[in-house]
């Protein structure tokens, strides 16, 4: 499994010189220390641009700080990535800390509190699995020096990861 993550991990950084990927992929890291919570997202930026031009027939470009801060992308980030402490609860509350680009890929980093350590958490995940049939999230969730990975897909988007 750990050979299959690495294997992604490196078919997604590798690819610069190719204009367009085979894959449809984001991996999601989520790094827990207390009631601290770190979320690092990385995707394929030409994937967002697709899913913008899908809903309005126009194009964008992400690297454009305007365009990564402006509303639709800040509505997707939400909509489609969610972390509750409670299966009914309210959706944590995340802070983008940056936003960075390194040739197709796009890497954003976010921070959250928790209201105490939790014993579960309940991940929803749908990132550009409306756009894309074939996009598979996968997320590593780091805490206590264990890791556990998790696979989102179109017919997977809501998991509960227990932590104890």
């Amino acid at each position: 499994m750990k050979k299959l993550f690495l294997t992604l991990i490196a078919i997604f950084f590798i690819s610069g010189e190719i204009y367009s990927h085979p894959l449809h992929i984001s991996i999601i890291n989520i790094s827990i220390e207390g009631k601290s919570i770190s979320i690092t997202i990385n995707t394929y930026v030409d994937d967002w641009e697709t899913s913008y031009f899908h809903y309005y027939s126009k194009q964008i470009d992400l690297s454009i700080r305007e365009n990564y801060e402006g509303e639709w992308f800040t509505n997707s980030i939400k909509e489609s990535w969610q972390i509750r402490e409670k299966i009914d609860g309210t959706p944590l509350v995340f802070l983008t800390d940056t936003i960075f680009f390194n040739d197709l890929s796009m890497t954003i980093e976010m921070h959250g509190e928790l209201q105490k350590k939790p014993k579960s958490l309940y991940i929803y995940n749908s990132i550009l699995t409306d756009i894309f049939p074939d996009q598979t999230n996968l997320v590593i969730v780091s805490l206590d020096n264990k890791q556990t990975g998790m696979k989102f897909d179109y017919k997977t988007k809501r998991e509960e990861l227990k932590l104890k």
